[in-house]
């Protein structure tokens, strides 16, 4: 499903906010996001790549040619998209771990999808604000061969 079904199915306060980030990812608002639904101090860690330490670490790579410095497969990357497959989470509102199931989409500008990875995430909440993003995936993807385009991603 995509993100906005997903979070209009959240159960809880802490599903929100996890699907929240993605979505500010897919609307291309990461840093703005980060801003306001992390703490200072969070890490957001993903297969393969550096971790980000702190809203200032966002900041920092975001400046220095974000993830694509690392990956160069995403380079072009034009647009972004989710394919939520679950949720689940535990804990009380504003305090927990939301866990995800999903399928993130690199889109170029002629609606190849660069990169495909089928991620399991956990999003810890301490007192509102997201302190931890773990992305778990296969690196294989860093070596996709991108997809024939899709004229429903294609931008015109």
């Amino acid at each position: 499903m995509n993100l906005d079904t997903a979070l209009g199915q959240a159960t809880n306060n802490n599903e929100r906010l996890a699907l929240s980030m993605f979505k500010a990812m897919e609307d291309r608002r990461t840093g703005q996001a980060i801003a306001e639904l992390c703490s200072d101090e969070f890490v957001w860690e993903n297969s393969g790549l550096p971790t980000v330490h702190g809203i200032a670490g966002y900041r920092a790579l975001a400046e220095d040619g974000g993830f694509a410095k690392y990956l160069p497969i995403i380079k072009n990357i034009r647009s972004f998209s989710v394919d939520v497959l679950h949720v689940a989470s535990s804990g009380t509102d504003g305090n927990g771990v939301v866990f995800t199931e999903r399928i993130d989409h690199h889109w170029d500008g002629d609606g190849r999808d660069l990169m495909t990875p089928h991620i399991c995430g956990v999003v810890e909440i301490i007192d509102g604000k997201i302190v931890a993003l773990r992305e778990y995936y296969d690196t294989a993807v860093y070596q996709q061969t991108p997809t024939e385009p899709d004229p429903a991603h294609a931008l015109s």
